[in-house]
């Protein structure tokens, strides 16, 4: 278990570390190891169940009353912990209610090697995401993602940091169970992709084929894009095929979070169907 918080006044550092952590995504310290900041009870129990550890933990006063005997019991010894007054604990936070509890987690950054899997994941299912712009809308699809039993998921270089404070608190802990890398270009997608044998599937309004014919239990890459743009065009010409989510009305498009987890649940159905690989 962790000391008693200290308490800090609104200049002190460990404030500015969480506003810097914030607006970052990942905050590298002078290591160059980076660092996650999450807020909120949940968040910070994921991450301690998920094995990952907690190097700093910060309470407003209010939070530290309402969740400090939960919390502090989970925590390391060798977590820093410190308390500061309600207003300056809201300053340093990105959201304008603040629960009254965040951290700043270790996170080593996985490799894009990481997200196919290992042998004993079964066969490769990444989801990669293009173009898309909208924070909650990316931390959705990780959730979903982690849901359907997804290797792992890779934000292409025009995409939204998927460790964006909004994209974190949509994710809801799933980036603590599977790897997620950013800044990926198209290129080094394909070429992994490529040298894996993994089927690269772009996903569009019309597709060659409906994602329940198009056999998604073996090794596969699903590309997804923006709402209203949808796969950029390189990436179109590069798939091994291009995918659809069949609808019953004339609706434009699918959010593509819940395009992502409509197709991750087929690929799941037909894995179980096809029984060990």
């Amino acid at each position: 278990m962790s000391q008693e918080p200290r308490p800090i006044g609104r200049h002190h550092a460990i404030l500015s570390e969480f506003r810097q952590a914030f607006r970052a995504g990942l905050l590298a310290d002078a290591d160059g190891e980076p660092k996650l900041a999450i807020e909120g009870p949940r968040l910070i129990g994921e991450a301690i169940r998920s094995g990952y550890r907690i190097e700093t933990a910060l309470f407003s006063r209010t939070g530290l009353e309402r969740l400090g005997a939960k919390l502090l019991p989970q925590l390391s010894k060798h977590t820093q912990t410190a308390v500061a007054e309600d207003k300056d604990f809201a300053g340093a936070m990105d959201v304008e209610h603040p629960q009254g509890a965040a951290a700043l987690v270790r996170y080593p950054a996985p490799k894009l090697d990481d997200v196919f899997g290992k042998g004993d994941d079964g066969p490769a299912l990444v989801v990669a995401a293009a173009e898309m712009q909208d924070p909650g809308n990316l931390g959705t699809l990780i959730r979903a993602a982690d849901a359907f039993g997804a290797t792992g998921v890779v934000a292409l270089a025009d995409t939204v940091n998927p460790f964006h404070p909004k994209a974190v608190r949509a994710a809801a802990g799933s980036l603590f169970h599977l790897p997620v890398v950013g800044k990926v270009t198209a290129e080094a997608l394909i070429a992994a992709c490529r040298r894996r044998s993994v089927r690269l599937l772009a996903t569009s309004a019309r597709g060659d084929a409906e994602a329940i014919t198009a056999g998604l239990a073996e090794p596969l890459c699903f590309v997804i894009g923006q709402e209203a743009a949808g796969v950029p065009r390189d990436l179109q010409r590069a798939a091994d095929a291009i995918i659809t989510i069949p609808m019953t009305r004339a609706v434009e498009s699918l959010n593509a979070g819940v395009a992502g987890a409509i197709l991750l649940y087929e690929a799941a159905r037909q894995r179980r169907a096809a029984g060990p690989a």
